[in-house]
């Protein structure tokens, strides 16, 4: 007896150990966590509960990419959405993941050339502040005034001929200038410019972009993680169509891939599959029809093609009528624009027309 109980106490004695360690690196990684702004949960607590299990717990802490990384590629797309308050939370965030004032002054001027300037003087302001706050010098040590080219080689010789100054910009400006500057590495320009064009639902500059980066240095891997990484901040449909641009360009040049539906990024469809459909789209908070109906309308408004064509059909299985998905365009086009109206209006008569139902009865 006396020999068991020894080993039951050994045994005890290494479980119990196991299980303060494992408290103790969740604890670790809890900690890594920054803290909620106060009150930017209290309207909509189940996001909160998002932000710490999924975003935090979860997507910053895969090693994918590193937190250096994932402060730059948020930094610039949360300039490229002009959230301006989570813009300011990250830009403190990358100055304690080692992003360097020079390195935030340089996301800023590369990012602005493909978000328009409105964003990038928005950012230089909330820059401002935060250098500010921080006691940091009002510019950057180590950043470059701007220097032309002369004579430089050009990326696009031929481009655009029906706007030459178009054409120029592009050339002179953007990669002869911008993207040759030291404060940035073309690696790190290459993961910023990938981030972005994702976040503004962008393919063509994705196609181009994924392509670059790959010449720059960046990993099949780590392309998935900034698709990954940016779905929690522009929306899941910007990360599925980044995705499915991706797996085009890693075919195109012969790379190889996994299995699922998004092979560029394959956690995206486990992601999708249990927080969106699995765990979100269950809550009995919201029916399933309500649920449709804000999905379209979202996708309506951010002129998300495919992502409304797929939602437009749940919305139909879901219980939704002809007439009140109809009357759900006329409603958004008044708040999101004409273009994104007649998208929508074009895309619901020819989903309406695959399913061989009738057009919506005309007023």
């Amino acid at each position: 007896m006396t020999g068991l109980t020894c080993k039951f106490n050994q045994l005890f004695r290494v479980r119990s150990l196991s299980v303060l360690a494992l408290l103790s690196l969740c604890s670790a990684a809890y900690a890594q966590q920054p803290p909620p702004p106060v009150g930017f949960y209290d309207g909509a607590p189940y996001l909160g509960q998002v932000r710490d299990t999924y975003v935090y717990g979860d997507i910053w802490e895969r090693p994918g990419l590193s937190a250096r990384d994932r402060s730059m590629i948020t930094v610039a797309v949360t300039q490229a959405l002009y959230a301006t308050n989570e813009l300011r939370l990250h830009m403190g965030r990358a100055l304690d993941n080692g992003v360097t004032q020079t390195e935030i002054s340089e996301i800023i001027a590369h990012v602005l050339w493909y978000s328009g300037f409105p964003t990038g003087v928005n950012a230089a302001r909330v820059a401002a502040e935060v250098f500010a706050e921080r006691g940091l010098p009002v510019t950057p040590p180590g950043a470059s005034p701007r220097q032309p080219p002369v004579n430089p080689e050009l990326e696009f010789p031929g481009g655009f001929p029906q706007t030459p100054y178009l054409r120029d910009l592009l050339n002179q400006v953007v990669y002869a200038e911008t993207w040759k500057r030291a404060e940035l590495s073309p690696r790190d320009r290459s993961m910023i410019t990938v981030a972005v064009g994702t976040a503004l639902y962008a393919s063509s500059e994705v196609r181009y972009h994924v392509g670059r980066a790959l010449d720059n240095g960046v990993t099949q891997t780590e392309i998935g993680e900034i698709i990954l990484h940016v779905s929690f901040y522009s929306g899941f449909p910007t990360a599925v169509n980044a995705a499915q641009v991706t797996a085009g360009v890693f075919e195109a040049r012969g790379l190889p891939m996994g299995e699922g539906r998004y092979p560029a990024a394959p956690y995206l469809e486990e992601l999708i599959d249990g927080l969106v459909y699995g765990e979100t789209w269950t809550r009995e908070q919201l029916s399933a029809r309500d649920r449709s109906l804000a999905t379209i309308a979202v996708t309506l408004a951010n002129y998300q093609s495919d992502q409304l064509r797929a939602h437009l059909t749940r919305g139909l299985d879901n219980g939704l009528t002809t007439q009140e998905i109809a009357e759900l365009i006329a409603q958004v086009t008044l708040y999101s624009g004409f273009p994104s109206g007649v998208n929508g209006s074009r895309i619901f008569a020819e989903v309406l027309q695959e399913r061989g139902m009738p057009l919506p009865a005309k007023d």
